[in-house]
């Protein structure tokens, strides 16, 4: 992203102040409704961090403990439902879930969530806590212990070594995963319960690789993700592992994946649109 791309919207309706001066993120109209609801706040953060994410598959509104109320600000995180990225119906969907919480903290159904503050450093806080209690519920709710990846460009020695001698065989650029919460997937097909999952990944991740970016291979016991360079790959890595965790949370509550043709639609649009956006 270059200065250049940003733009100057309104508060009321999203849409920009000076017109021909770029065109907004999609999304803009779920900001918009936020300074609406909430006059004092002057900044929002979407994110798509791991846990919160994967959490989302929890299908519910979150209680949050006594311990945490204080910290995250609220007795319950709501849930704002799924819909197709960018769509009136995901604004609509947000614009309710504003109306009927006071919460600062939100979860966006299958993709990430949202964090009002008034200044960026409690939004960074507020985003930090809320990642470190989401982490800790998972951990409960699986009833295991969950390692996430330091850094999104770290590997293990394994991923490391894997990757090496997988690079001299392609132009493409390689990432390995041995994560812990992708190994249950390995001898099974991993479908998109996350939005971006379907996006960056593929409609569906198994043996075979076909038109997806990563393909998992049970006797290494790793995924091997592909990338038009080794930091692209990385970053599919990324979202694998995310997406994993949010498939692991799924099977607790009994929610399917992303309709297929909701997956291929998004699919479709991010090749089509995004990704040349990435490669200008």
């Amino acid at each position: 992203m270059q200065q250049t791309d940003l733009v100057t919207v309104a508060s009321a309706d999203g849409k920009p102040f000076v017109a021909g001066s770029g065109k907004p993120s999609s999304e803009s109209p779920m900001h918009a409704r936020v300074y609406q609801r909430f006059p004092e706040i002057k900044i929002v953060a979407h994110t798509h961090q791991v846990y919160a994410s994967a959490l989302t598959l929890l299908g519910t509104d979150i209680d949050v403990p006594e311990q945490w109320q204080s910290v995250l600000g609220t007795a319950k995180i709501p849930l704002s439902a799924y819909a197709l990225p960018g769509t009136k119906k995901l604004h609509n969907n947000m614009g309710e879930t504003l109306a009927r919480s006071d919460a600062k903290t939100v979860l966006m159904g299958r993709h990430g969530a949202f964090i009002l503050a008034e200044t960026a450093a409690e939004c960074l806080r507020l985003a930090e806590d809320l990642e470190r209690f989401c982490a800790g519920l998972y951990t409960e709710r699986l009833g295991r212990q969950s390692m996430q990846r330091p850094e999104i460009m770290s590997d293990s020695d394994k991923e490391k070594s894997v990757a090496g001698a997988l690079q001299k065989t392609t132009q493409e650029g390689v990432a390995v995963s041995a994560d812990s919460e992708v190994q249950p997937w390995l001898s099974r097909t991993l479908k998109p319960y996350l939005d971006d999952f379907a996006q960056i990944c593929g409609t569906s991740v198994s043996q075979k690789r076909g038109t997806a970016n990563v393909v998992f291979d049970p006797a290494a016991q790793v995924a091997i993700c592909f990338g038009k360079d080794e930091a692209d790959a990385k970053n599919v890595r990324a979202v694998l592992e995310k997406n994993a965790r949010a498939a692991n949370i799924a099977q607790i509550s009994s929610l399917s994946p992303i309709p297929a043709w909701e997956a291929l639609l998004m699919r479709l649009v991010y090749q089509l649109k995004y990704s040349r956006q990435a490669n200008r």
